[in-house]
C-alpha cells in the first residue's frame, strides 16, 4: 500500500472515528442531563407550590386538625390541563400545560388532582414520591403510564407541606418526558448535520495535507523513473522538508555513479577508435626509419599528418559531446528565427559542398521561431548538413527546409545518398556507431550523438529515416511555442 494511501486512510479513520465517540458520547449524555435540568425546576415548582398551599388552602377539618382546602384548589388549578397557550420554544410550538399537580394528606390519600380529579380518593402512599417525602425524605420518580400521560413516561417531584414545622401533606408536579425527547431529537439532528459537516471538512483537509506531503515523494518518484530510463532530467524543488535531503542525496549518488560509467565508457570508447591511427602511424613511423624513396616518404609522412589530424578531431569532438552530455538544461533560453539560422549554416558548409559540386537549397517559412540556444542549434545543423554532404555522392543535391508541422517547428534535411540499412537506422545516434561513407572510409560516428544531445536539451524530437527514392532524411521537431 502506497504511504499516500496509507496517510489518507490512517487520517479518515482517526477523524471518523474521533467524531462518532464525540456524537456518541454526546448522545448518552444528552437525555441525564436533559432529565436533570427538569428535575431541577419541578423540585423548584414543587417548593413553591407547597409554601403556597401551606399558606392559603389550609383550614382545620372535622377532627380539629390542619388539612388542606381541595376546594380553593380546585378553584385555583382546576382548569390548567385545560389552558391554551400559544408559545414558540426555538422550532417547537407548545399550545398546551402538560404539568400534573397533585396534592395528598398525611395518609398519602389524593385530595387534589390536577388531571380533572381522576385520582382523588385513591392511595399514593406506596409511590417513591409521596413516601419519602411524608418521611422527611427528598421524594421524586419516573413513572410510566401515568393516567395524564399513558403513552409515556412522566417525572415527579414532591414537597412537603407543612404547618408549624409539622409535615400535614404532599405536593407533587409532574411533567411528561416526551418534551425532553423533542428538544433531544431536535439536537441530535443538529448534531448529526454538525459532524457530517466536519467530517466533509476534514476530508477536504486530508487531501489537501496529503497533496502537500506527497507532492515532493511524487516529485521525487517521477525524478527517479526519468534516471532510470536514463532521461536527462534536473532534481525538482521538493522545498523546505524531509525530502528534500533524499532528493539531493540522490542526485549525488547519481552524478558520482554517472561520472564513473562515464568514464569508463569513454575510456573504453576512445582507447577502441584511437586503436587504428595509433597502428597508422606507428607503421609509418617504423617504416620511415628505413631508407626508401622520397616520394614514399612523403606519403607516410602525409599518412601520419592525416591520422594526426583525425585523432585531434575524435578528440575534440569528444570533449564537446561530453561537455553537453553533462548538461541537465540551457543556460541561455531565447527565440531563434529559423530562416537567417539555415541561411548561416548554408553558407559556412557551401564550400565543402562546392568541392564535389554538392547543391544545397534551403527554405524556410517566414517568421518561423524556435527557442533554444542559437549556438547549440548551429551546431546540430551544421552536423546534419555536413553528415549529409559526406553520404551524398558528387552531383548530387540536398535541401534543408524549416516550416511548422502541428503547430511545432520543424527542421528538415534530405540527401540522395546511399541510405541507411533498416537494422542500423535505431543505432545512428549511438555513440561511435558509424557505417562506411561512399568513398570507404568511416566517419567518427559521433555527429548524429552529438545532435541528439542537442536535441534532448530542447526537448525536441530528432528522427532519422530513409529517404524516397534513396537518401536519407533527418527530421528535428521542436516543441510547440
Amino acid at each position: 500500500m502506497k504511504i499516500r494511501t496509507r496517510l489518507i486512510l490512517m487520517l479518515s479513520v482517526s477523524v471518523v472515528a474521533s467524531v462518532g465517540a464525540l456524537a456518541l458520547v454526546m448522545k448518552a449524555e444528552l437525555y441525564p442531563r436533559y432529565m436533570e435540568a427538569q428535575e431541577e425546576v419541578l423540585v423548584d415548582m414543587a417548593q413553591t407550590l407547597a409554601k403556597i398551599v401551606a399558606r392559603q388552602t389550609l383550614m382545620i377539618g372535622p377532627d380539629g386538625m390542619m388539612q388542606v382546602n381541595s376546594a380553593a384548589l380546585e378553584r385555583s388549578l382546576g382548569n390548567l390541563k385545560s389552558s391554551k397557550i400559544d408559545a414558540q420554544i426555538f422550532e417547537r410550538l407548545k399550545t398546551d400545560i402538560d404539568i400534573r399537580i397533585y396534592v395528598t394528606d398525611l395518609a398519602g390519600i389524593v385530595v387534589f388532582d390536577s388531571n380533572g380529579g381522576a385520582d382523588v380518593g385513591d392511595d399514593y402512599g406506596g409511590w417513591r414520591d409521596v413516601s419519602l417525602t411524608l418521611k422527611g425524605q427528598y421524594g421524586a420518580r419516573v413513572s410510566t403510564g401515568d393516567p395524564a400521560n399513558p403513552g409515556g413516561d412522566t417525572m415527579y417531584v414532591a414537597a412537603p407541606v407543612t404547618f408549624w414545622g409539622d409535615v400535614i401533606g404532599v405536593v407533587s408536579v409532574g411533567k411528561p418526558t416526551e418534551s425532553i425527547k423533542a428538544f433531544i431529537k431536535h439536537l441530535l439532528n443538529s448534531l448529526a448535520a454538525a459532524s457530517a459537516v466536519i467530517i466533509v471538512i476534514a476530508f477536504v483537509a486530508i487531501y489537501i495535507i496529503n497533496l502537500w506531503l506527497s507532492r515532493p515523494l511524487k516529485q521525487l518518484q517521477t525524478y527517479a523513473a526519468a534516471v532510470i530510463r536514463n532521461e536527462r532530467v534536473t532534481l525538482p524543488n521538493l522545498g523546505n522538508n524531509e525530502v528534500a535531503p533524499v532528493g539531493k542525496a540522490m542526485e549525488e549518488m547519481r552524478a558520482a555513479l554517472d561520472g564513473k560509467n562515464y568514464v569508463i565508457e569513454y575510456v573504453q570508447a576512445l582507447t577502441h577508435e584511437l586503436k587504428t591511427p595509433i597502428a597508422a602511424i606507428r607503421g609509418a613511423s617504423e617504416l620511415l626509419q628505413e631508407p626508401m624513396p622520397e616520394e614514399h616518404r612523403q606519403q607516410f609522412l602525409g599518412n601520419i599528418a592525416t591520422q594526426t589530424e583525425r585523432m585531434q578531431s575524435l578528440i575534440n569532438r569528444l570533449l564537446d559531446l561530453a561537455a553537453l552530455e553533462h548538461r541537465n538544461q540551457l543556460d541561455d533560453v531565447a527565440d531563434v528565427p529559423l530562416g537567417p539560422l539555415l541561411v548561416e549554416v548554408v553558407l559556412d558548409l557551401k564550400p565543402l559542398a562546392d568541392v564535389r559540386s554538392i547543391a544545397i537549397t534551403n527554405s524556410a517559412e517566414e517568421g518561423l521561431e524556435a527557442s533554444g540556444d542559437r549556438f547549440l542549434l548551429s551546431m546540430a545543423l551544421t552536423n546534419i548538413i555536413k553528415n549529409a554532404i559526406e553520404f551524398s555522392p558528387d552531383e548530387g543535391n540536398i535541401t534543408v527546409s524549416a516550416f511548422a508541422e502541428a503547430g511545432s517547428p520543424v527542421i528538415l534535411v534530405t540527401d540522395e545518398g546511399p541510405g541507411v540499412p533498416n537494422y542500423a537506422i535505431g543505432r545512428l545516434t549511438e555513440r561511435f556507431y558509424a557505417l562506411a561513407k561512399p568513398d570507404g572510409q568511416k566517419s567518427s560516428g559521433l555527429g548524429l550523438s552529438f545532435v541528439k544531445e542537442i536535441a534532448d536539451l530542447h526537448g525536441a524530437t530528432l528522427t532519422v529515416a530513409n529517404a524516397e527514392p534513396h537518401g536519407l532524411s533527418v527530421k528535428l521537431a521542436f516543441q510547440r511555442k
